[in-house]
C-alpha cells in the first residue's frame, strides 16, 4: 500500500470506522509485528518511550481489529438474513410462476377447444347452406 493510499481521508469513504481500521491494519500487517521491522531499529536500542508508544499503538490497532471483526460479524449476519429473505421470496415467486404457467396452459387449451368447436360449427353451417341451395 502506498503512502498516498494510506493518507486518504476517512471522509472519502462510506464507513469511517472501518476505513480507519482497515488501513491501519493493512499498513502494518505486511511489515510484520517485529519491533525492529516496524521502526527499522534494533529493539534493544529503542528508548522506553518509543517502546511504550509502539505497544500503545499496537494495543489500539488490536482493539480496532476487534471492532472491525465485530462490525464484519454483524454485517455478515445482516447479509445472511437478506439472503434467507431473498431465497424465501424466490421460492414464493417460483411457486406463483408455476401456478400462472399452469393457468395459462389451461387457458390455451380452452381457447383451442373453443376454436375447434367454432370451426366445426362453421363447417356445419356451410354444409347447411349448401344443402339449402341444392333444395
Amino acid at each position: 500500500m502506498s503512502k498516498s493510499e494510506y493518507k486518504k481521508r476517512p471522509q472519502d469513504c462510506d464507513c469511517q470506522t472501518s476505513w480507519c481500521m482497515l488501513h491501519r491494519v493493512a499498513f502494518f500487517v505486511p511489515f510484520g509485528f517485529g519491533l525492529g521491522i516496524l521502526n527499522r531499529t534494533d529493539p534493544d536500542t529503542m528508548s522506553k518511550e518509543k517502546l511504550e508508544s509502539l505497544v500503545k499503538n499496537m494495543e489500539i490497532m488490536l482493539s480496532e481489529v476487534e471492532q472491525l471483526k465485530i462490525h464484519c460479524t454483524k454485517q455478515t449476519e445482516e447479509v445472511n438474513q437478506v439472503v434467507q429473505e431473498l431465497r424465501r421470496e424466490n421460492r414464493e415467486l417460483t411457486e406463483k410462476y408455476e401456478l400462472i404457467s399452469q393457468d395459462l396452459k389451461e387457458a390455451k387449451e380452452a381457447i383451442a377447444q373453443l376454436q375447434d368447436t367454432r370451426f366445426a360449427f362453421e363447417a356445419k353451417e356451410r354444409q347447411a347452406q349448401k344443402l339449402n341451395r341444392q333444395l
